[in-house]
């Protein structure tokens, strides 16, 4: 689990920046995020406490660092899992096959979801962060253009349409992992509340 993540961070983050990113990713695997902390994160890399301080400016921007390498990765698996569906009648497959690996990926890492998601905790100027946003919101806002082109909800706003999918997405990866949509629907699963989100849209 630790290795796929780590695969992802930046070919020119090496060293001991790169050692403190992939302990930071291992502890959030394996503890969650309230045990996330600098001096954990340099106990993990066998340095000093004060050795994180070299590399970012505090615990906020390691856990914008962090964060960048859970967009990375989401998106990577987005397009995979994209580029192996079929061709079909229906427009919005495409769109249906990245949101289930968009929450599939949230249920598998539930630590780094949560971090993603709680962005008061993250320095929003971190660059590589900035950057990993912008390339996952676009990559889905692509696709949802790309329904529209074959048909589907072609005079609706491309912006509002991806994020409102985009956070129903992320509302249902949320509820499901606190149990709270299985507890309302116990009936339904949840590759059918993945299927409800494009009839909601």
């Amino acid at each position: 689990m630790e290795t796929e993540l780590i695969s992802q961070t930046p070919a020119n983050q090496g060293g001991l920046r790169a050692k403190l990113v992939s302990v930071a990713l291992d502890i959030l695997e394996t503890q969650g995020i309230d045990a996330l902390t600098l001096r954990a994160v340099a106990r993990g890399a066998g340095v000093s406490h004060g050795a994180p301080a070299r590399h970012f400016e505090n615990l906020d921007d390691l856990k914008a660092e962090v964060a960048a390498v859970g967009y990375r990765t989401v998106a990577t698996e987005i397009a995979a899992a994209v580029s192996r569906t079929s061709q079909g009648s229906d427009p919005r497959e495409p769109l249906a096959t990245a949101t289930r690996a968009y929450v599939n990926y949230a249920l598998k890492h539930p630590g780094l979801f949560s971090l993603v998601i709680r962005t008061s905790t993250l320095d929003l100027n971190n660059e590589a962060l900035r950057h990993e946003r912008r390339s996952a919101s676009d990559r889905f806002l692509w696709l949802v253009r790309q329904a529209q082109a074959e048909g589907w909800k072609p005079n609706a706003d491309p912006n509002l349409l991806a994020s409102s999918l985009w956070a129903s997405a992320h509302g249902l990866a949320t509820l499901w992992l606190h149990g709270a949509y299985q507890h309302a629907n116990p009936d339904t699963t949840l590759e059918e509340a993945i299927a409800g989100i494009l009839e909601l849209n």
